[in-house]
């Protein structure tokens, strides 16, 4: 078996700006900047040959370099709120097509509980299959997507958008699990991920992550309550 440890750059998108939660990647998390929990992640689980910090602030990149994290300057025009996150590793993998990099992983710092055993079995998903299968970290749905339902516009009503879910039950342990992908770990050949400009496509791999390390941090409550769970992983306790 192949082993692509060798050859697969790890990148890890910072911004210094967020508007939810200003200054999100520097916030102090258990007393250490959120960003630090995801370098800690990729350097202790030996899986990548070089790994990347692409942001625009300085801060970010005082920690980065407290880790041993190689810099890249984000270019501006990909600083913004707009900018999706594939873009931006679309740009670094294509002005440095001169590196020997033939896979490519992304972690984003708002999942910090996304540990190193985390990163390191992912890992072994994917390289089991040959990196012919871009692979993420995903988490089942708290509740059945099935049942969802949709708010019609400037009325009170609400239609349920598969009405045949409904039908066969509303007992949620009786519908099948889905997943959603959590942000947590990324993997792709260079190859393919420049192909569709994107880590998706329509078979992939998966490696599926509990709830609790799956928690990603979007607004100033998941701020406060990713607080407590951190607190309670200190002080060597579980989240249940």
């Amino acid at each position: 078996m192949n082993d692509y440890k060798k050859d697969t750059v790890c990148l890890i998108l910072a911004r210094g700006g967020s508007k939810r939660v200003p200054r999100k990647n520097v916030r102090e998390l258990n007393g250490k900047p959120l960003v630090c929990y995801t370098f800690e992640a990729a350097i202790e689980s030996g899986c990548f040959s070089e790994i990347i910090i692409s942001t625009d602030d300085f801060e970010i990149e005082e920690l980065a370099i407290q880790y041993g994290i190689t810099l890249d300057k984000r270019p501006t025009a990909l600083a913004d709120d707009a900018t999706r996150a594939v873009e931006v590793v679309e740009e670094y993998l294509i002005r440095n097509k001169h590196l020997s990099h033939k896979h490519v992983a992304m972690l984003l710092p708002t999942c910090p509980f996304r540990n190193t055993e985390d990163v390191k079995a992912a890992f072994k998903i994917y390289n089991a299959h040959k990196g012919e299968l871009p692979l993420m970290a995903t988490t089942q749905y708290d509740f059945p997507p099935q049942l969802a339902v949709s708010l019609v516009k400037d009325t009170d009503k609400i239609m349920m958008r598969e009405p045949e879910a409904y039908a066969a039950t509303t007992r949620t342990q009786s519908i099948q699990p889905l997943y959603h992908p959590n942000g947590a770990i990324y993997i792709s050949s260079v190859e393919s991920f420049l192909a569709r400009k994107t880590f998706f496509q329509p078979e992939m791999l998966s490696y599926a992550m509990p709830a609790e390390r799956s928690f990603d941090i979007d607004y100033p409550y998941q701020l406060r309550m990713a607080e407590i769970m951190a607190t309670e992983l200190a002080n060597n306790r579980s989240f249940t």
